[in-house]
């Protein structure tokens, strides 16, 4: 009994020393992931409040580029000596 019991818990030390590390990696990738994500669906949202309230970009003026993402990007433009922002989808 006591080799089993002495076998029981030097599985289990094994196991916590190879398992726990790489359950600490793992939780900072998930952490790093949803991250990222939750950038993307950010900028996701600006784009389209801007595109709402500012609208699309014409196709004529040069622009400069504020931020992408994706196949989205929101550009500052002047137009007539005011500066505005546009999306171009």
């Amino acid at each position: 009994m006591k080799k089993f019991t002495f076998g029981g818990f030097v599985g289990i030390a094994i196991s916590v020393i190879v398992f726990v590390p790489l359950r600490l990696s793992e939780r900072r990738n998930k952490f790093e992931f949803g991250r990222n994500n939750g950038i993307v669906a950010g900028r996701f949202e600006a784009a389209d409040a801007l595109e709402k309230e500012f609208g699309l970009y014409d196709g004529h003026t040069p622009y400069k580029v504020l931020f992408s993402v994706k196949t989205t990007s929101v550009v500052s433009m002047e137009t007539n000596g005011v500066r505005t922002v546009r999306v171009i989808p």
